[in-house]
């Protein structure tokens, strides 16, 4: 992942010294660049816009206020800003139909049988996330994958917290409808072992809402 820069006081992207900032880019880049590829960002665009994101979020440092939830909450208004900045750039400037997925897989090394299937996992897992409407695939990835309680999606998203719960409810079915379709379609081809695993990691065992 291309590091982050902060930026000078005249404009230019140059490193600093440990900085409170600093320690909040080392601590959620990770968390930022997932949910970036999750929310539909390519992978040739992932680490340009998780950069920008911590741009936005270092012009906007000052008037940071945590209010008890810490700052994922805010980097997440923030993310889902830059993915809906970035589908309005694709809808008015189409280049690759398919998201830059096969000028990526052009660029890599032949994978090793294992590393392929999990590969795929997540490329169906993608896939499936793509079909939900983007509301309710936010509550499903900040839940699911990330691990954020119902009242801190709530506050991340600005949502009263039933809608958190009604949004996670429908995701959650659209999320295994859309898989086993996906894999109805891919059987002939694929094992579907990989699939399982996928929707696995994906809902594990937060059933509960916490």
């Amino acid at each position: 992942m291309t590091e982050v820069f902060q930026p000078g006081h005249e404009g230019t992207m140059e490193p600093r010294a440990k900085s409170p900032f600093r320690a909040l880019y080392d601590t959620h880049v990770d968390f930022v660049w997932r949910n970036l590829r999750r929310l539909g960002v390519s992978a040739a665009e992932v680490d340009d816009k998780t950069q920008e994101v911590f741009v936005v979020a270092h012009r906007r440092w000052d008037g940071f206020v945590d209010q008890g939830h810490g700052p994922r909450a805010w980097l997440f208004q923030i993310v889902l800003r830059v993915v809906s900045d970035a589908r309005r750039h694709r809808r008015r400037h189409p280049e690759d139909a398919d998201g830059g997925v096969a000028e990526a897989r052009r660029s890599q090394p032949p994978p090793q049988v294992e590393e392929m299937a999990r590969k795929e996992a997540m490329e169906q897992l993608d896939r499936a996330l793509a079909s939900i409407d983007m509301g309710r695939r936010a509550v499903l990835v900040l839940h699911e994958i990330e691990e954020m309680t119902a009242p801190e999606i709530a506050v991340a998203m600005n949502l009263p917290l039933n809608t958190v719960y009604s949004r996670l409810r429908v995701a959650r079915t659209e999320l295994e409808d859309a898989l086993h379709a996906d894999a109805s379609r891919d059987e002939l081809d694929r094992p579907s072992a990989p699939i399982v695993s996928a929707a696995t990691t994906t809902t594990g065992d937060a059933r509960r809402v916490r």
